[in-house]
């Protein structure tokens, strides 16, 4: 219950709208009682620049490459950079559902009180990390994951693979 409330509060105190489109799984309503949710293919590459400082990357860069594998499943290859001064980073590469509302959720396997939630529009793809602990980094480090914005750089699929020698090509 204690997580439930943090995660209203967090949300709450946000300015402007919260993260995801009208009518998304987000809560907010559609703009218009029975406007239907349009479905999106997400397959492309996505980008997030960060901001830059005397050639130092200050801010949060990324890169989300998604593949739609069927009407409710997508590969995705995710990478997120916290910049200067440590650079810390995570990443993930996955098949995640993918629901009517043009959502995905990542959850990791050793942190289930975690989740990143991906909502993906025509021209991008917004991040949102739930947590039931404050304190924790979903097994990326302390800041690293941030709410963002991706803009879309490429509709072609994307080459997806597991660079570990464990997996192939998707």
């Amino acid at each position: 219950m204690k997580s439930l409330l943090l995660v209203f509060l967090f949300v709450s105190i946000l300015p402007g709208e919260p993260i995801g489109r009208r009518g998304s799984g987000c809560g907010i309503p559609p703009e218009e009682p029975g406007t239907p949710n349009i479905f999106i293919d997400p397959t492309g590459t996505y980008i997030l620049k960060g901001a830059t400082s005397k050639n130092k990357v200050v801010g949060h860069s990324g890169e989300i490459r998604i593949k739609l594998l069927g009407k409710d499943r997508v590969a995705m290859s995710f990478y997120i950079n916290k910049g200067y001064p440590g650079y810390e980073s995570g990443s993930f590469l996955d098949t995640l559902l993918y629901n009517d509302d043009n959502e995905a959720v990542y959850t990791p396997a050793k942190d289930p009180g975690c989740a990143f939630l991906f909502y993906f529009s025509a021209n991008s793809a917004e991040t949102l990390q739930v947590l039931s602990n404050p304190e924790s980094g979903c097994g990326f480090g302390k800041g690293v994951m941030a709410s963002a914005r991706f803009e879309k750089y490429s509709g072609e699929a994307p080459i997806i693979q597991d660079l570990s020698a464990r997996g192939a090509a998707l």
